[in-house]
């Protein structure tokens, strides 16, 4: 069975994070953007990649959750509270999905609720005790992406740019 992933969109103040989340989601390889509650978005940001990801619609989280389980997906919880874990030790065995805070408030106890564990994405500096939710999604992704792609190029190929000695270089 392919191991999958998925973002949870709910209660996302700035509607335009949802088309930059879908950008995120299609270079990561994300199975489908779960939007909970309102349906519509603003898709600036995007860059097209909206017609590359595939968008399933719920008016609960609830609901989500249901679909969710019964695909055998953990719910991870994007957020710093006591017990999550650091992105970075790649606590991800199976299909997982993603709910994202609101950009101002973080996850809400009731989407804490519906999460199985936690991540946080370890900071080095000071100043904000936050990033950007889609920012944020990047990162967790990426990570996501590291843990279960073993042969992180087979993806994607582009002739005018080769990799050497993992670096990017371009011709």
């Amino acid at each position: 069975m392919a191991i999958e992933s998925y973002v949870v969109v709910h209660n996302i103040a700035k509607r335009h994070n949802v088309g930059t989340l879908a950008r995120s989601a299609t270079a990561f390889g994300v199975t489908e953007l779960i939007l909970v509650g309102r349906r519509d978005f603003n898709s600036f940001g995007s860059h097209g990649s909206t017609s590359h990801v595939r968008f399933r619609h719920f008016h609960s989280l609830l609901e989500a959750r249901q679909f969710l389980k019964e695909k055998d997906c953990d719910i991870c919880g994007v957020e710093i509270t006591e017990g999550a874990l650091p992105v970075n030790q790649h606590p991800f065995k199976k299909s997982t999905a993603f709910l994202m805070g609101n950009e101002g408030t973080g996850l809400s106890a009731r989407e804490c609720e519906i999460c199985d564990f936690f991540v946080y994405i370890p900071q080095y500096g000071c100043g904000t005790a936050s990033l950007n939710v889609t920012v944020a999604a990047s990162i967790v992704l990426h990570n996501f992406g590291g843990t279960i792609f073993t042969d992180k190029h087979s993806q994607f190929e582009v002739s005018s740019f080769r990799y050497t000695k993992r670096l990017l270089v371009v011709s």
